[in-house]
């Protein structure tokens, strides 16, 4: 079952940008950078909440992308990501990072790893 705030609809940017505000303030700089950069990358992404949580994708091709937000840290988690190069960090899995600080991001190449993951098979069907 699709869970979401109360008062919220689970797609559409007002969605996301609901969640986004109930990010921790201290992890709140990155959570809205990792999703400005996604909107950078994907300029016809479309975006939904499900499962409490940001998805990204792209109508009729799948999701590719979410984020979520932890105590100490944001993740990114793309869900073919065994297959970007170079291959992310290594973490928990292979096809996920943590960001604890701003300084930690690099834009440039996760703007590269985005553009690769909208050409990979996406997972589900993003409406």
């Amino acid at each position: 079952m699709l869970r979401t705030m109360p008062g919220t609809k689970p797609e559409g940017r007002p969605a996301v940008e609901a969640w986004l505000t109930r990010v921790k303030p201290e992890l709140q700089p990155i959570a809205y950078r990792i999703d400005a950069l996604i909107q950078e990358a994907l300029p016809n992404v479309v975006c939904a909440v499900k499962w409490n949580v940001p998805f990204y994708g792209s109508r009729g091709h799948g999701w590719i992308a979410s984020i979520n937000s932890f105590n100490a840290h944001v993740k990114l988690l793309f869900f073919d990501g065994p297959k970007l190069t170079p291959t992310l960090p290594v973490g928990k899995g292979n096809n996920a990072i943590d960001y604890r600080s701003l300084e930690e991001l690099n834009e440039k190449q996760v703007k590269a790893w985005l553009k690769q993951a909208k050409q990979l098979p996406g997972w589900l069907k993003a409406e």
